[in-house]
């Protein structure tokens, strides 16, 4: 709508300018008033009419690009079609003001011709500008909802793909409990199903607060000990007041459940997993640091989804200003994750 509402405006300033400029320097501006009324009603209802059937017939084309062609030749043939009719009104004028045939040769009209045609052009350069601006940021548009609606096809696809791999896992871990004491495969069930709720609450938004980030490993971790018992242990250093800071679903959770599954887990003594948060030249930045080694090349295929998964989520979200990074420093894995603030 608003598109129309500058096109319409445009027609009727260009068109009534090249009237008034028309009526002046043509033999009509010394005629009486209802002959100027005449003659500048016919050049706006003629530049009116066939630039406006120009315009109709390029949005009939639903052209996406604007092209040499239609750039170059487009404007040249319009233009010499209104020249064509306005000079032919010149004509007519001039025998109304004669009263009758006179014989003036054609060539004294082609100079006439020559300066309608420059007299338009103008209104053609600015309506191809205009048409080219348009195009150009409905393509801008169709590309950025292109780009939206893939990263939304696959950050939906990485969630399918994370999820059950989560559940998967914590099933793993009550199976391994139901061998030698149903009691806490009983307990581990009514956790996981608390664990459950709160993964597909926060897996189905596209980011959290931090702190329900903390409350689901929270509750990850809580089955876990279920099985490790002391084995497992954890200690948490958060910065105050960046509770509510919005970070990626399953992105704490990720780093923890592989601090578990392949740190502490291959570790007959169990050992310590350490969380730290902090905001330091506006980012976001966790630091998961656990006993154990990280092979970045595992030889089965059973490790490594999660954070693969995580990465992606990572480089789609926020491109290259988000990053993960994971290093073995003195017996210890280090997971450092970074999100903008």
């Amino acid at each position: 709508m608003k598109r129309n509402k500058y096109y319409w405006i445009f027609q009727v300033i260009s068109w009534a300018f090249t009237g008034y400029l028309s009526l002046k320097y043509s033999p009509q501006n010394d005629a009486i008033v209802p002959i100027q009324v005449i003659y500048y009603t016919l050049y706006l209802l003629l530049g009116f009419g066939v630039s406006h059937l120009y315009h109709l017939i390029l949005e009939s084309l639903n052209s996406r690009e604007i092209t040499p062609k239609q750039f170059l030749l487009f404007p040249v043939f319009g233009a010499l079609t209104i020249a064509m009719l306005f000079t032919i009104t010149d004509y007519i004028f001039i025998l109304f003001n004669h009263q009758q045939l006179v014989d003036i040769p054609l060539l004294f009209y082609f100079p006439l011709f020559l300066d309608n045609a420059w007299l338009i052009m103008p209104w053609f350069l600015f309506y191809h500008l205009y048409r080219f601006t348009i195009l150009y940021e409905a393509g801008k548009k169709r590309a950025i909802a292109a780009e939206t609606l893939l990263k939304i096809s696959e950050l939906e696809n990485l969630k399918k793909q994370l999820n059950p791999h989560f559940l998967f896992n914590s099933l793993n871990s009550i199976k391994a409990l139901t061998l030698f004491d149903s009691n806490l495969a009983r307990e581990s069930i009514i956790q996981l199903s608390e664990l459950l709720r709160l993964s597909l609450n926060l897996g189905a938004q596209a980011k959290v607060l931090f702190k329900d980030e903390l409350q689901l490993s929270e509750h990850y971790i809580a089955l876990e000990k279920l099985r490790f018992d002391k084995r497992l242990n954890i200690t948490y250093d958060i910065e105050e007041g960046i509770e509510n800071t919005i970070i990626l679903p399953m992105s704490l959770s990720t780093l923890i459940e592989n601090a578990v599954k392949h740190g502490i887990g291959k570790l007959k003594r169990g050992g310590l997993i350490t969380v730290q948060a902090h905001v330091a030249n506006k980012m976001m930045i966790i630091t998961v640091t656990n006993d154990g080694f990280y092979d970045p090349k595992p030889s089965s295929d059973e490790g490594g989804i999660g954070l693969d998964n995580l990465r992606k989520r990572l480089a789609l979200h926020y491109k290259d200003e988000g990053s993960l990074t994971i290093q073995n420093e003195q017996g210890k894995v280090v997971a450092i994750l970074s999100m903008p603030y």
